[in-house]
């Protein structure tokens, strides 16, 4: 067998070692019990409902259930990027991401129709007035609002018939497309108790004995009959749908500012009635379920009180893996886990518990607003910074151009002419590449900085950016690293490479809310490696891995010892990248444990064949399921997401995610910014990397002949690990794009790099060689040694 393939052999055999070591199980569910007796759930959505909100003087019934309570930074995505008041119930219901039907898009102004609605127009019943009897839609329906007052005034005229909306939420695409099963959460329970026509939406289906009132009762008798007809009651409380009109005026969270203090006071007066009449052994749950009007997307409220629940400690789910945030979708596997029943295939969320101490509530709700602060700002900045990045790139790239030469003239056949290796410009071009190298790392670095306190936290952002990128160009092009011929680009990359390793191990903290990695609003992931992170942390991997086991192989090691050098680079970071309390990152083995193997074949001169590079593939396969399995093997509610998707394989969900996941690859092929990138990084590896470019011998400068050799080998390996992981994760071509953000400028850099008898930027010789020009590194097959 040959050395690649032992080493294929072994490392799937240690990374089944490193990568299946789980943690011991944790704790059950907060509140979950063995014999639930006369249990109780009452779920309070308010929608809109914000931690800034909360004070002691104008919300006290909140602020003192929150004082003794379990809480966290709800995230209420559902199958819209702004959730509304009918998309959060639903959602709620489902225990996985709905929506009502109906378009993204603010709905223009039009004449409305003269005849009343139809039956199930939009997914709603027929608008009703007090009386019952059909109103006018002409005067009913204001068709001028977005999309979330449109819902709202829907839930207001509307839902006589909430079953049938259900069903036609059901048959929505975006629904069908998560597999969310709306109203299962009142399937489960059989019977409900519900408060307020749009809380209907989330226990609404055939067979569930509903017992409804428009909003929640005054007298507090009425409130007590409500609660003892069903274990499970859901109020929703509307007063801040009403707080204000959509439009350019409004608050970020769509309110009119002088009308939110009422609408607050009326909500909380309302919880205090509720928490008066509730029965023993109630767990009583609070949720900020939705945006309202034209309110931004943000994160709100979560609180749960009573068993299980009853000490002032954080929420968090294993749906998250994070404290303190929960999700939308956890709420009906947490009523279910209360009241011990099960939780269905189809949900996709996991029961909160209680998680460790909290600071006093005043600290513990700063917290959670600035952290809500900082997802809102991470959430609309992202596709300007994109563009940002794409833009940089093109500059760089075009200035490459125009300083190096190397691009044939095709008029005339000849090469555009470069500048002299020692001039101004070249030296301006190789400081420019390094800044737009440094700034995807300087992104995470900049989360160092508590920027999201700052007055104006989106221009603070801007400014911790702007001051990491400065500091780690300095450090990689002035370092004593600068007098070697690729000491500057293998600094930034080591950088990165830390940078990313160090965040993994302290958890992930500088990835939250980083503008390259992930934010609760979103909710794709809460911890780990996101699949932008990873297309950097593969990138660094391999080519630092390359120089590594060049350096050995150059110093008289063995094909063995370069093989060891790149299995045990490579078993470092896939370890890093799959473990389940670490990166969690399910794509990103099957994507860098191939090109880890690959490269170990390039190194040690082993031929590449179709059949081997298939045999790699199956080793790629076979360690993610290994993974997966034995994460499979642990309580449900304690499984990251590799293990979830095998239960999702088990109960036939998965074709449902993995469906999914290929309808955001297309999605952001065709609408992301990062796309852009792809052109700008096809027309450097065609001026750079081509055969006859200016890295690949078309220049009298540049790269040596062992530097080229393992750069190509490295490239190929990148490559394949790149193009697996758009295949695999939902990002699509995003992971490649933000790798070439990183390794177009390095690039750029290597070309327009003193050759190796020049000088470096500050003019100095390069080091060793000082007219040394008969110290050469001969290169075969990818294979190095020295002579002197």
């Amino acid at each position: 067998m040959r050395a690649a393939l032992r080493c294929a052999v072994v490392l799937a055999a240690v990374l089944t070692a490193l990568l299946g070591v789980c943690s011991p199980a944790g704790a059950a569910p907060a509140g979950a019990a063995d014999d639930p007796g006369d249990r109780h759930v009452v779920v309070v959505g308010v929608p809109g409902l914000a931690w800034s909100d909360l004070d002691p003087q104008q919300t006290p019934e909140l602020w003192d259930l929150a004082g003794s309570s379990a809480i966290g930074a709800l995230s209420v995505r559902a199958a819209r990027g702004t959730s509304c008041l009918l998309d959060g119930w639903a959602t709620l219901g489902a225990g996985n991401r709905a929506r009502f039907p109906g378009a993204d898009e603010q709905i223009p102004p039009v004449p409305l129709p003269s005849a009343p609605l139809p039956d199930g127009e939009n997914g709603a019943a027929a608008p009703t007035d007090s009386n019952g009897e059909q109103a006018d839609p002409s005067t009913a329906v204001d068709a001028s609002l977005s999309h979330c007052g449109l819902q709202e005034q829907i839930a207001s005229l509307g839902l006589a018939d909430p079953v049938a909306t259900v069903g036609n939420i059901a048959e929505d695409e975006a629904t069908a497309r998560f597999g969310a099963v709306p109203g299962l959460l009142g399937e489960q329970v059989g019977c409900a108790g519900v408060a307020g026509k749009a809380a209907s939406l989330s226990v609404a289906a055939e067979g569930v004995k509903l017992t409804s009132v428009d909003g929640l009762p005054a007298d507090p008798a009425a409130i007590s009959a409500l609660l003892s007809a069903c274990p499970l009651t859901v109020v929703s409380l509307d007063s801040l749908t009403d707080a204000g009109k959509p439009g350019v005026d409004a608050t970020d969270t769509g309110t009119d500012p002088n009308s939110r203090p009422a609408a607050l006071r009326a909500i909380d007066a309302a919880v205090g009635r509720l928490r008066a009449a509730l029965p023993p052994d109630t767990l009583l749950v609070i949720a900020g379920i939705s945006e309202v009007n034209d309110g931004r997307p943000q994160l709100h409220v979560a609180i749960a009180s009573g068993p299980g629940y009853d000490q002032p400690t954080w929420l968090t789910s294993s749906s998250t893996g994070r404290t303190p945030f929960v999700q939308l979708i956890d709420l009906a596997p947490t009523a279910l886990s209360f009241l011990g029943l099960d939780r269905p295939a189809s949900m996709n969320g996991e029961p909160m518990r209680a998680a460790g101490e909290r600071p006093p509530l005043a600290e513990a709700v700063t917290q959670l607003d600035r952290s809500s602060t900082a997802a809102a700002v991470h959430y609309r900045s992202t596709s300007d910074f994109f563009w940002t990045l794409v833009v940089v790139n093109a500059v760089v790239v075009a200035l490459g151009l125009l300083v190096l030469g190397g691009w044939r003239v095709a008029r005339w056949g000849r090469r555009a002419a470069p500048r002299p290796v020692g001039s101004p410009a070249r030296r301006a071009l190789r400081v420019l590449a390094g800044a737009a190298a440094a700034l995807p790392v300087a992104t995470y670095l900049g989360d160092l900085l508590p920027w999201e306190a700052a007055g104006s936290p989106r221009w603070a952002l801007v400014g911790v950016v702007v001051l990491a990128d400065v500091l780690v160009t300095a450090v990689a092009l002035l370092g004593p690293w600068r007098r070697h011929q690729v000491g500057p680009p293998l600094a930034l990359l080591a950088i990165t490479l830390g940078t990313l390793f160090g965040d993994v191990l302290t958890g992930s903290n500088l990835e939250l809310d980083g503008l390259l990695g992930y934010d609760p609003i979103v909710a794709g992931r809460f911890i780990g490696y996101g699949n932008l992170s990873f297309g950097l942390l593969v990138t660094c991997g391999l080519l630092l891995t390359t120089a590594a086991a060049t350096w050995v192989g150059g110093r008289g090691g063995s094909r063995w010892a370069v093989a060891g050098t790149v299995l045990g680079c490579g078993v470092v970071v896939v370890a890093l990248d799959g473990a389940p309390q670490l990166g969690r990152d399910f794509g990103g083995v099957l994507a860098s444990v191939p090109g880890f193997l690959l490269l170990a074949m390039l190194l040690t001169r082993t031929r590449v064949t179709v059949a081997r590079l298939l045999a790699i593939l199956g080793v790629a396969v076979v360690a993610v399921g290994t993974v997966a399995y034995l994460d499979w093997l642990r309580p449900a509610d304690q499984r990251t997401h590799l293990g979830r998707f095998v239960d999702q394989i088990l109960s036939g969900e998965a074709w449902t995610v993995i469906s999914r996941k290929g309808q955001a690859n297309l999605d952001i092929l065709l609408g992301s910014s990062l796309a852009w990138m792809l052109p700008v990084a096809l027309v450097a590896a065609w001026w750079l990397v081509r055969p006859g470019g200016l890295l690949r011998g078309g220049s009298a400068g540049g790269l040596s002949a062992p530097h080229t050799a393992a750069l190509k080998s490295g490239l190929l390996a990148v490559a394949l690990s790149l193009t697996l992981g758009a295949a695999v994760n939902d990002s699509g071509v995003a992971v490649p794009a933000t790798a070439a953000a990183l390794l177009v400028p390095l690039l750029v850099w290597l070309a327009a790099a003193p050759d190796r008898e020049g000088n470096v930027a500050d003019g100095t010789a390069l080091s060793g060689q000082e007219g040394s020009a008969h110290r050469v590194t001969v290169v075969s097959r990818g294979s190095t040694v020295s002579n002197a």
